[in-house]
């Protein structure tokens, strides 16, 4: 890129925003897609997100038959909204770890630590981006259970020791700790 400089400053930026509309029906027309949750791409899920309210309007079409198209789009969009608001939030939040978080040594111990979490106890610690990425768990689901997981975390992350002593720690402690906050 021999005109780096120039190319940079000569080319605006815009702002990136999610589109989080409600109601996404009027009358006999619905909105899906970025048209209804459009997200910044901070996560990679925008047309995964889109096939999803495809598919999620296919089977109640199936079920439902065509003859009761206010039904049908009440239901989608009463299933799809909190799923769609969820991986809006999951995006911007992967921004901000991106921009602030992957060069802080904590963060990379606490990768760690979950990856071996994950690795002892495969079921019952699934890493958020695992859950978001390569799983048919709802976005709604995955950020719920990624709250529970990030306030864990950050209770095993704040031993100020934690650096040098992070492959020592109980890990079943911890899991016993994430099923007893699940019960309440």
């Amino acid at each position: 890129m021999p005109n780096l400089a120039e190319e940079f400053f000569k080319n605006p930026t815009a702002a990136l925003v999610n589109i989080e509309c409600f109601p996404w029906v009027q009358n006999k027309c619905l909105l899906i897609g970025d048209a209804s949750h459009a997200m910044v791409p901070f996560y990679g899920q925008g047309m995964n997100c889109g096939f999803e309210d495809v598919f999620v309007l296919d089977s109640l079409i199936d079920k439902i038959g065509t003859a009761a198209w206010e039904l049908i789009f009440a239901k989608f969009q009463k299933i799809r909204k909190p799923n769609t608001d969820a991986i809006c939030q999951l995006a911007l939040d992967n921004f901000i770890e991106m921009r602030d978080a992957v060069a802080d040594p904590k963060f990379q111990i606490r990768k760690k630590i979950e990856a071996k979490l994950h690795a002892l106890y495969p079921k019952e610690w699934v890493p958020l981006y695992t859950m978001v990425t390569f799983s048919d768990m709802p976005y709604a689901e995955a950020y719920a259970q990624g709250q529970l997981q990030d306030a864990i975390m950050r209770q095993v992350l704040a031993d100020p020791l934690i650096t040098q002593n992070w492959d020592k720690l109980d890990y079943e402690d911890i899991i016993n700790q994430m099923d007893a906050a699940k019960a309440v």
